[in-house]
């Protein structure tokens, strides 16, 4: 029997998972602003384009309580209008004046009320009412939240955070915040999960269906020659 050894070149699809930034979180603390106390306010969190692979659909945004147990029982009722930007500022450029962060192509993707039964250890899962695509080459990623009638009656919830040094909130390069009347937190944020589309994996070339097209030929010729042999 002849035997033919056949080499095919697979071309890979890029894929992109979920991505989460800000691990592994602060040990032994978190933070509760916005989501996890009665924060009436704007809040904004910028994330540097360096941590993303690759442009991405971003389709819901979670974040995690797994550090610190505040026995809380319930989420936050009230109004979380979330929307999503690529933006010039970055952690270590962040300004205390929140309309200076947004991006042009600023996108409202979330408005409604987060309140839920709560346990240490849940997360706080957003789906989003409207997909934001994000490219990394053009700028950071900035979260802009804007929280009105919050109340806490279930507890307070510290979130997984990324930053905290010891003494005060500025220990990475890759994350930054504002909230309250300005107040900037250079290196510091809430660990954050971004939810990606299975559309963002692109379509296959035409060039790659060819190559696909002649290896699986090749493959039906190889057994055919198998068999006559």
């Amino acid at each position: 029997m002849k035997r033919f050894l056949l080499c095919i070149g697979m071309l890979a699809v890029p894929t992109f998972a979920n991505i989460i930034v800000g691990l592994p979180p602060d040990p032994g603390t978190g933070d509760c602003f916005p989501f996890g106390c009665a924060y009436s306010g704007e809040y904004q969190q910028v994330y540097t384009h360096s941590v993303f692979p690759g442009p991405i659909t971003i389709t819901g945004l979670e974040f995690f309580n797994t550090v610190f147990n505040n026995f809380a029982t319930s989420m936050n009722s009230g109004n979380w209008t979330i929307s999503l930007s690529t933006t010039g500022a970055d952690w270590n450029t962040l300004s205390g004046t929140f309309a200076l962060n947004i991006g042009g192509n600023n996108t409202q993707v979330f408005s409604g009320n987060l309140s839920q039964a709560w346990a240490f250890g849940d997360t706080l899962a957003i789906v989003l009412s409207s997909p934001f695509t994000y490219n990394p080459a053009n700028g950071n990623l900035l979260m802009d939240v804007t929280v009105s009638n919050a109340s806490d009656s279930g507890g307070l919830i510290f979130f997984d955070s990324n930053g905290f040094n010891g003494i005060t909130a500025n220990g990475n390069t890759i994350m930054g915040r504002v909230y309250g009347a300005g107040r900037v937190d250079h290196g510091f944020g809430l660990v954050t999960e971004f939810v990606t589309s299975p559309s963002t994996v692109p379509e296959p070339s035409p060039g790659m269906l060819f190559e696909t097209g002649l290896g699986l030929l090749a493959i039906v010729n190889l057994v055919r020659l198998s068999r006559a042999a």
